[in-house]
């Protein structure tokens, strides 16, 4: 059987350098993304903010994570995202509105005419407008190529779009903003990483994360950090004692160095981040099993450790 694999986008973009009030690499933002995340779970603000309550915000984590405060509308964008989050993943993908901007097209060699909606996109495969647009008709969305709140705010109006996932410039979700606010309509938007308006780029990863984002994926929920920490706190001395009693002989003090590296590196963490994502009660405590005796441990732990001895030119092994 084959395993299961979400498609990824084909076209690669050009590499251009983000405008000064983005964080500049794909790590910095994705850490950014990341501890908003967090911050949105612990303080649990209720969408829609008013703009002057999300700027409040805004300022909190600028403040928070000690980074330039010209990054704070930046932050803002992420944090509005992360509010509607959980909404839009309740609305099925055929009440949905996919809105790109022209702007990620070659613009010097694109093919594709205009009409009164937007562009027409004739999937030549130079930009990544094809890939998106292709993945989200498949999913049941409507897809636009065009800016202006206009154009939107009259798909709204006419009540088959509950939900939004759109791409732009700050400048422009700033202005798009009290449109959003004043229909109550769940959105996310994936800002540009340019505002020039000519050959744009964007975290892709972010676009189709959440072009796919839905409430019947479980493990989307899933607090991978939390759940490393939970892991590691198992192998560490105390712990290990507690089950394993104190720790016998040259061998067993060998084995017990490994097993304090978060349990022999990443295979236990995996383990319960496959079991997590796959049992129907994803998030709540992890069961657990009646400990046995500590003379029954101890002697499974030697014949573990009988099977494969450990020299000093050889790691031990987990069988």
């Amino acid at each position: 059987m084959q395993p299961l694999s979400l498609p990824r986008h084909i076209v690669q973009q050009r590499f251009r350098p983000p405008k000064t009030n983005i964080p500049q690499t794909p790590a910095e933002r994705n850490q950014m993304l990341q501890f908003i995340r967090h911050y949105v779970v612990e303080y649990n603000p209720v969408p829609p903010l008013p703009v002057e309550q999300l700027k409040e915000h805004a300022d909190r984590v600028v403040g928070m994570l000690k980074c330039d405060p010209i990054y704070r509308d930046y932050v803002g964008v992420l944090l509005n995202n992360e509010l509607w989050r959980e909404t839009l993943a309740a609305v099925p993908y055929e009440r949905r509105l996919l809105l790109l901007p022209k702007c990620l097209r070659v613009e010097s060699k694109c093919p594709a005419p205009f009409d009164e909606f937007g562009l027409l996109c004739k999937q030549c495969g130079l930009c990544t407008i094809q890939d998106l647009q292709a993945e989200a008709e498949k999913l049941g969305y409507a897809v636009l190529v065009a800016e202006g709140s206009a154009i939107v705010m009259s798909l709204i109006q006419t009540g088959k779009i509950e939900a939004i996932v759109g791409v732009s410039c700050l400048s422009v979700l700033e202005r798009a903003f009290p449109y959003m606010e004043a229909a109550a309509i769940p959105g996310v938007a994936v800002p540009l990483l340019q505002d020039d308006c000519i050959d744009t780029t964007v975290d892709l990863d972010w676009v189709w994360d959440y072009i796919h984002l839905t409430s019947d994926d479980r493990t989307r929920r899933l607090d991978l950090g939390a759940l490393r920490d939970e892991v590691n706190r198992w192998f560490t001395p105390a712990s290990l004692e507690l089950i394993l009693g104190p720790g016998e002989g040259e061998t067993e003090s060998i084995a017990r160095d490994w097993l304090l590296r978060a349990g022999k590196r990443w295979r236990p963490f995996l383990a319960v981040a496959a079991f997590e994502a796959l049992r129907a009660e994803a998030g709540t405590p992890l069961p657990t099993r009646p400990r046995s005796s500590t003379t029954t441990s101890r002697t499974t732990t030697r014949r573990v450790m009988e099977k494969r001895p450990c020299t000093k030119n050889t790691a031990w092994r987990w069988p």
